[in-house]
């Protein structure tokens, strides 16, 4: 699983859905998984769907990039 951190959340992407989604940060900076949560579109300002939108296109590329990796030094 990959994720991101920015602003005090963890933003995830669930690959075999590929459903987007959120978790708290704790203030010891774990992720309280047990609490994560989908994005609510519907209910967010366009500010707030852009910024979600942009973190979870860069942990798109970051999951792309390192299989990638993965696969140039597979034998």
């Amino acid at each position: 699983m990959f994720y991101v951190v920015a602003n005090g959340n963890a933003y995830a992407l669930d690959h075999s859905k590929d459903i987007p989604y959120g978790a708290p940060v704790n203030f010891d900076g774990t992720i309280d998984w047990d609490n994560a949560y989908e994005f609510n579109y519907h209910n967010m300002e366009e500010d707030d769907k852009e910024y979600v939108a942009h973190v979870i296109y860069h942990l798109q590329q970051i999951a792309q990039l390192s299989e990638e990796h993965q696969e140039v030094f597979v034998k």
